[in-house]
């Protein structure tokens, strides 16, 4: 495991300390994935917080990690007591984040996550300070992490992944591409006030470039990323076929998708496709329109690398936006 605290600072969230149980350095490529990755994830979890009484704390994930094939993700929220805080409103407290990279084959695993849980509440009952968050107790969570691995894989399996992330760790830099990549996230008129705050927290947590926002339409520019956000109405086939990445914000709850199946149409070459679905709370209902949609959607996308994830309400919207973005970000 490689766990990375983040807390937040006047300037954003800001990595504090990174711990792995491998023996080696962390070098500045390796800090610039989890800062990109902690950044996105630490805005998005706590989006639409109000005030800390609205702190949520609470383990997230399995997410996508973008930035190498075979990991995945989780994130522990907490709050704790930092005497460096200037805003009045967070009253001497802060935001802390953990995120862990773990191999994607632990994840798969039924009573993983679980005993994840556990270990981490347990481990954050106590805490009151962030500066209690030192090395040495994270260092703590990895060891009942080993723990875990022993009880739940054999110890070949256990050491190979061990190897694995030491790989990662210790990989060179690719060169960087000279193509930035373009991702649309394109939604329906019904979810335009969730889209805009979902656009507020790219701008808070990413190190943009340039930004823009309107009713029909937002952009972002970072270093790597195009990010625009569209109303389906307002996408033509000359934009939507410069992009490399679609999220597609589908209301099949509202049975309004026919739109996105027209636009679709329009494809002329293979992109990635992600869709985040709003379903209706029943089970049997949402089971019931979620397959009518994905039959008519398979027209359109058989064979290209696809994702999807459904939510039934806002709390559930950005977990899932957030695993779609890390999704469509992936190599």
């Amino acid at each position: 495991m490689l766990i990375c605290l983040f807390k937040l600072e006047d300037d954003g969230p800001t990595i504090v300390n990174m711990v792995s149980d491998q023996n080696v350095d962390f070098d500045e490529n390796v800090t610039e994935k989890f800062a990109f990755s902690g950044s996105i994830t630490y805005s998005l979890i706590f989006q639409g917080m109000v005030t800390i009484e609205d702190f949520p704390s609470n383990l997230y994930g399995p997410f996508p990690f973008a930035f190498t094939s075979g990991f995945v993700q989780y994130a522990f929220s907490f709050l704790a007591e930092d005497k460096t805080v200037q805003d009045q409103r967070m009253k001497k407290k802060t935001l802390g984040l953990i995120l862990m990279l773990v191999p994607e084959m632990l994840a798969q695993i039924d009573d993983f996550r679980e005993e994840l849980a556990k270990i981490l509440i347990y481990k954050f009952h106590n805490i009151k300070k962030i500066g209690d968050v030192d090395e040495k107790f994270l260092g703590s969570i990895i060891h009942s992490y080993n723990k875990i691995l022993t009880e739940l894989m054999e110890s070949k399996q256990a050491e190979l992944l061990s190897a694995q992330l030491k790989k990662f760790i210790q990989q060179k830099p690719k060169p960087s591409k000279k193509d930035k990549l373009n991702l649309a996230i394109i939604y329906p008129k019904a979810f335009i006030s969730m889209v805009k705050r979902y656009y507020n927290s790219l701008l808070s947590s990413l190190p943009y470039e340039t930004a823009d926002y309107s009713e029909e339409e937002a952009n972002v520019k970072t270093k790597q990323y195009n990010f625009s956000l569209r109303l389906n109405t307002s996408v033509d086939e000359e934009f939507l076929n410069a992009q490399k990445v679609l999220i597609l914000i589908i209301d099949v709850s509202g049975k309004k998708y026919e739109p996105f199946y027209k636009l679709l149409s329009k494809l002329k070459k293979e992109l990635k496709i992600a869709v985040v679905i709003s379903l209706p709370n029943d089970i049997e209902k949402a089971s019931h329109q979620y397959a009518k949609f994905f039959t008519g959607l398979q027209r359109y996308i058989s064979g290209m690398p696809f994702f999807s994830a459904s939510f039934t309400s806002p709390y559930d919207f950005k977990t899932k936006m957030l695993e779609a973005l890390f999704w469509s970000i992936s190599e």
